[in-house]
């Protein structure tokens, strides 16, 4: 069994980050079943302590780097466990790791980025020293925070181009036209495409689905799987058959099938309760 466990950041890094988590545990007999990531526009900074998890790229599965970036995604990744799992991530809020690191992140979507493309190697020898060094789960993801809080600081403070955008979508659940946004904020349509293509590595049109489909999945527990088609147009969907292509190409899965289906770490990156407070900024 794989044990997950998340707490909130620190209050400095509370704009930036939404959580800190933790998985682990050893392989039990056979090969555990994959997990499956569902896009939600939260990039994470991802470092392994044990052995890596490998993803399944066409059809090879391809080990992940000991620390790394995973970029915005607009697809859902599988992911395999090794025999020993012991991973810590810092999930970032959307749009917000391009201000911390001062980079952009139009290269970094579905991307498995090197820290050292974010910072200096002893920057980010220093950040994996201190992980390793940790005696506890609480200290490591507590020396993870620790080494960010200068990173989010930033001198001067890095603008965050897109945020204004962001939160828009994110409170309209993704239902706003693209182009009703940018007016709404007084923006052309190609300043809201270049301020995504900055922050987020990917179109405003793209995350609006991203937040759309994670909506749905915010709403769709256990007891309500039957009312699917009233889910799907109350989040905006045009018919069933609409919300089912997005389930298919973002989560990889049906609207009626469970999240535990998703995996045992990945199930609670869909938990209802999580995606709300996602949505609502909080």
């Amino acid at each position: 069994m794989l044990k997950y466990v998340e707490r909130r950041p620190r209050a400095e890094l509370a704009g930036i980050l939404e959580c800190v988590w933790f998985v682990s545990g050893r392989a039990v007999a056979g090969v555990r079943p994959p997990e499956r990531i569902v896009p939600d526009g939260c990039p994470e900074l991802i470092l392994h302590r044990a052995d890596p998890f490998a993803r399944k790229v066409g059809t090879r599965w391809v080990v992940q780097p000991r620390i790394f970036l995973a970029g915005t995604l607009t697809r859902p990744w599988l992911l395999r466990a090794g025999r020993r799992v012991d991973t810590l991530g810092l999930r970032f809020r959307p749009g917000t790791v391009a201000s911390v690191f001062g980079v952009s992140m139009h290269t970094m979507a579905d991307a498995e980025v090197p820290l050292s493309r974010l910072v200096s190697s002893r920057a980010a020898a220093a950040l994996r020293g201190a992980v390793a060094r940790a005696r506890t789960r609480p200290r490591a993801m507590a020396a993870a925070e620790a080494w960010l809080v200068p990173h989010a600081a930033g001198t001067p403070p890095r603008p965050r181009v897109a945020q204004p955008a962001v939160e828009e979508v994110l409170r309209t659940r993704g239902l706003r036209r693209i182009d009703d946004v940018a007016r709404t904020l007084g923006w052309t349509r190609r300043r809201l495409e270049r301020a995504f293509a900055h922050d987020l590595g990917i179109r405003p049109k793209m995350f609006a689905r991203i937040v759309r489909l994670n909506a749905v999945l915010a709403e769709l527990d256990h007891e309500q799987r039957g009312d699917v088609v009233d889910l799907a147009l109350s989040a905006g969907y045009f018919d069933q058959s609409h919300l089912l292509r997005d389930f298919r190409a973002l989560a990889g899965r049906r609207p009626r099938e469970s999240r535990h289906a998703d995996g045992e770490m990945a199930r609670h990156f869909t938990d209802p309760r999580r995606l709300r407070v996602l949505l609502s900024g909080e």
